[in-house]
């Protein structure tokens, strides 16, 4: 895709330095990575929606601020459901691990 966008162009400016409208308002931007070549980034309304990491990693989504936000608060909750029933329940669910602390058994095990 970008080298198309660079035979389509026909400049010879780097891409890192263009932004490239998409239709339903987006912009995608070309990023140098530090791996070498170009990667992709799209943003929808000024928030990056979608990025590309090179061929090793491939596509990331990314949430908006609204989105972390609710993620935030459902692990709050699950989390506190979860330490509450772990600490009301005794020897069944105390063996369980809280994934929050520090557990070096499972660095040993790691």
């Amino acid at each position: 895709m970008l080298d198309f966008l660079e035979a389509v162009d026909g400049r010879a400016e780097s891409l890192a330095e263009k932004k490239f409208a998409l239709a339903g308002g987006g912009t995608l931007t070309c990023p140098i990575l530090t791996s070498g070549g170009y990667g992709a980034d799209i943003y929808c309304q000024g928030t990056k929606v979608l990025t590309y990491l090179g061929s090793g990693y491939g596509w990331a989504c990314e949430r908006t601020p609204a989105e972390r936000e609710k993620e935030r608060e459902f692990y709050g909750i699950y989390f506190n459901e979860y330490r509450s029933l772990k600490n009301g329940k005794g020897g069944e669910l105390e063996e369980l691990p809280d994934y929050l602390e520090d557990k070096p058994s499972f660095d040993r095990k790691a």
